[in-house]
């Protein structure tokens, strides 16, 4: 059976940030709820893209430490002496 593409959304907002470690609340759940609600009432195409854009907006997610992606840049002889 499909799910209503209410519920897909609410999976994938619920999923998201399950991975980002923020505890799903009540408080958590309604502020969901209503974003999923505005996308909804967007009357955009994509609704789910309206929701995932606003998430930030609406919870206080942290971005993850992520490793740098490139070494650091350390100065180095090339072994030259000084004559």
């Amino acid at each position: 059976m499909d799910r209503f593409p209410a519920e897909q959304a609410l999976s994938r907002v619920y999923d998201y940030l399950s991975a980002m470690g923020i505890e799903i609340t009540r408080e958590v759940t309604l502020q969901i709820l209503r974003l999923v609600e505005a996308g909804f009432a967007s009357e955009q195409e994509d609704p789910l893209h309206f929701i995932m854009a606003r998430l930030a907006e609406c919870l206080p997610l942290q971005k993850p430490d992520l490793p740098s992606a490139n070494p650091p840049i350390i100065r180095g002889s090339m072994g030259y002496e000084a004559q």
